[in-house]
């Protein structure tokens, strides 16, 4: 009875982890997707002649776009628990996950920023 007690509490928490993981990929996706419009609406707003100095934000935010795609691939095994046998999926997603907490980050102050996505020391 304790057992399968146990194996209960590991699934949910396991169950947790993942839709917050999903939640985190979702915010992130939908701030770059608002920081993308802005550098469009900006530059298209600028007066003829004048030079607005965004050229790296979009590639940059192309590439923070392909960080969260990888971990949107594995973002279901970056739980406490780990399956035998794939190590290397589950530190993959393990490193992108961190890297995708890092990132949302600079997202912070934005209501719907949850404490439990922070990167852990």
């Amino acid at each position: 009875m304790v057992a399968w007690h146990a194996v209960g509490a590991i699934g949910a928490v396991t169950g947790k982890m993942i839709a917050m993981n999903d939640d985190l990929v979702g915010f992130v996706r939908s701030k770059l997707e608002a920081d993308e419009h802005d550098v469009v609406r900006i530059t298209s707003l600028a007066p003829p002649g004048t030079d607005v100095i965004l050229d790296s934000t979009i590639p940059m935010i192309d590439m923070v776009n392909a960080v969260i795609d990888l971990y949107a691939q594995v973002a279901h095994l970056d739980t406490p628990v780990r399956e035998a046998g794939r190590d290397f999926e589950a530190g993959r997603a393990a490193g992108l996950g961190a890297a995708v907490r890092l990132l949302a980050q600079t997202y912070h102050d934005s209501p719907e920023y949850r404490e439990g996505w922070r990167p852990q020391a």
